[in-house]
């Protein structure tokens, strides 16, 4: 065991490097490196005692490897990154959570030499998200910004988004909203309900995401088909702000608005937030789930799992498309040079639960 003096524990104010290592240990930098990094044999070997010191010394001293530099001494470890952590992983039961443990977990799973890095920064638009270490693949979760979409693409680093668009380069993996809301409406039309409502997303931010547009216009298509109007503020934001106060307030005016005062006795909820909200506002309002108002939303099953009361919802299918994602990784990782883009959209399920009930008597 090597004690280390005092003075040398100063080095601990700053970053210690193999540099420090090696004049601590009394050995060469190029020693060091390759005993931190076990690259002993072809013609080079140490002592156990040198060995067992180095390690010691870089023990006690603190000293960690730059991720940077390993990449770039070290090719060979697998590095998958996964990008937009900020918005798809910020809030409590975001269907990316689950995706993502998905990835991880047959990533750990398959590749015995590999690491997949999440990142949870924020980044202005004309900055790229990519990290400056060898990559690879990456995951985008919905979205990333244009200069990142241009370097993945320049760059031949194959990669994926789930739920979101791709360049011409990239493969997605996507929920079919579309048929996620013909299940909903045929549910409801299945229960004797003629007056549906929708109530759309809560952030204006989202207007631009495919599931907005899919999940609304399938609504109307859905309802003109079964001859029944679609109903006053299906095309509304639910609310603007996103703090608890003006969320609930929002749920209070739709449940006035739509259930109320123009009788709908069945809303499709974009997501289980808003889906939650108007559940508060209906019982502060005299409004029985499911006995006068049935309510389904889109959610993740583990949010589903463990929301209050049993929300009958459209599974997004989160865990499946985690597990479409790392069967693409594999295959780019496995047959790099035959890498092509893909599309795939996975099924969504109506699963029955408490919240909806046949439509009640006029």
């Amino acid at each position: 065991m090597v004690v280390i003096k005092s003075e040398s524990r100063t080095m601990g104010r700053k970053k210690v490097n193999l540099l420090d290592v090696a004049r601590v240990a009394g050995t060469s930098k190029s020693t060091v490196s390759r005993v931190l990094n076990n690259k002993l044999g072809n013609g080079f070997t140490v002592t156990d005692s040198v060995r067992q010191r180095i390690l010691d010394v870089s023990k006690q001293l603190g000293y960690r490897p730059s991720l940077i530099a390993q990449s770039l001494s070290n090719q060979q470890r697998i590095m998958i990154h996964i990008l937009g952590g900020s918005h798809g992983l910020h809030d409590l039961g975001d269907i990316y959570q689950t995706a993502v443990n998905e990835i991880v977990s047959i990533m750990n799973e398959k590749l015995e030499d590999g690491s997949v890095t999440v990142d949870m920064s924020s980044y202005r638009a004309n900055k790229s998200e990519l990290p400056p270490w060898h990559l690879n693949a990456a995951v985008i979760l919905a979205r990333c910004n244009s200069a990142t979409i241009e370097e993945l693409e320049e760059s031949g680093i194959p990669y994926l988004v789930i739920n979101g668009p791709a360049g011409k380069n990239g493969s997605t993996v996507v929920p079919d909203d579309v048929n996620g809301m013909r299940l909903a409406v045929k549910h409801f039309v299945n229960l004797g309900h003629k007056r549906i409502a929708y109530a759309g997303p809560q952030i204006a931010f989202l207007r631009g995401h495919s599931s907005v547009y899919d999940r609304h216009s399938t609504y109307l298509a859905e309802m003109e088909k079964y001859n029944l109007s679609a109903m006053a503020g299906h095309d509304k934001i639910f609310s603007t702000v996103k703090t608890y106060d003006n969320l609930y307030k929002s749920a209070v005016q739709y449940i006035q608005a739509t259930v109320i005062q123009n009788k709908a006795t069945a809303v499709i909820v974009y997501g289980h937030m808003e889906a939650m909200y108007l559940i508060q506002a209906a019982q502060s309002l005299g409004v029985s789930v499911p006995q006068q108002l049935s309510i389904i939303c889109f959610c993740d099953q583990h949010a589903a799992n463990i929301m209050s009361p049993n929300m009958t919802f459209i599974d997004l299918m989160s865990k499946e498309m985690g597990i479409a994602a790392a069967e693409l990784l594999l295959k780019y990782l496995n047959n790099p040079e035959k890498a092509k883009p893909e599309v795939v959209k996975v099924p969504e399920q109506l699963i029955v639960r408490a919240t909806t009930s046949v439509a009640p008597k006029e």
